[in-house]
């Protein structure tokens, strides 16, 4: 990937963390979509930010800055337009910086952003390729439970299915410590979070299949969506759940044939 321009898409700014490997030594361009207004997340972007900042990695960072709250309100009222309009935003934003390779977070169906972002950005992708030609597309795994009773939430892997290893030169190794540890230091809620994730010294990620139905969980992974709302919801962050069969569902079904028309197109 050295001699190709590459892309790394994330929903969460702390996300770029899981892959400072690959931003130490594919330097690519960093969009980061959602900003938190309420929780852990508040302030994230500007750690994030200053810890790159040293390294010159700040300025590869482009960020939308869409508030998560004012997102989950528009999916509760069914305003899939609001949607629909950051979709078109990863698109511009893909060819303003013309990229080979894209790499964001996976689809796992832990946290709707995660798999709301990707889903979007699959959709800019094939847009992008009517206009551009042919473009990598990969993702880098976050947090997700097996669909197996008693199974607990993994951080940071693939638990099945082929994927490929990013691995980490000691210079890299080093600095994405440091980076990691520089961040927990200023934010709580990545210190908190960091130790649940595998070694540094390897990174990976996997091609995202074309044919992907987003309907439907990933295979052999559980919905944690009806979970992750409840505690949203007793954190006092939101009114109400968003759950993947009565909210995200029909939003990847609003907005799925007006992304292939226009591929058609």
């Amino acid at each position: 990937m050295e001699a190709k321009r590459v892309a790394v898409v994330v929903s969460h700014p702390a996300h770029l963390l899981t892959v400072a490997g690959m931003l130490l030594r594919w330097r690519p361009h960093i969009l980061m979509v959602n900003r938190a207004v309420a929780g852990g997340g508040v302030n994230q972007e500007d750690v994030i930010r200053s810890v790159f900042e040293p390294l010159r990695l700040d300025e590869r960072i482009t960020s939308f800055g869409i508030s998560e709250s004012e997102s989950f309100k528009r999916t509760l009222a069914g305003d899939f337009a609001f949607h629909a309009s950051t979709g078109v935003q990863i698109f511009d934003w893909l060819l303003s910086v013309r990229p080979h390779i894209v790499l964001g977070d996976a689809y796992e169906a832990y946290n709707f952003h995660h798999d709301l972002t990707r889903m979007l950005l699959d959709g800019a992708i094939n847009c992008y390729r009517s206009f551009r030609g042919e473009i990598e597309n990969y993702e880098f795994p976050l947090s997700c439970r097996v669909n197996q009773p008693g199974a607990e939430v993994q951080y940071g892997v693939f638990p099945f299915g082929e994927f490929h290893e990013l691995h980490l030169n000691a210079r890299e190794t080093v600095l994405k410590r440091r980076l990691i540890a520089e961040a927990g230091r200023i934010d709580s809620f990545v210190a908190g979070v960091a130790p649940l994730f595998p070694a540094t010294s390897v990174e990976t990620y996997r091609e995202v299949p074309a044919d992907r139905d987003y309907t439907l969980p990933p295979a052999g992974l559980a919905l944690y969506y009806d979970e992750r709302g409840r505690e949203v919801v007793e954190a006092g962050l939101y009114p109400k759940a968003i759950t993947f069969r009565k909210h995200f569902v029909p939003l990847v079904r609003a907005l799925e044939t007006p992304a292939r028309e226009t591929v058609a197109a």
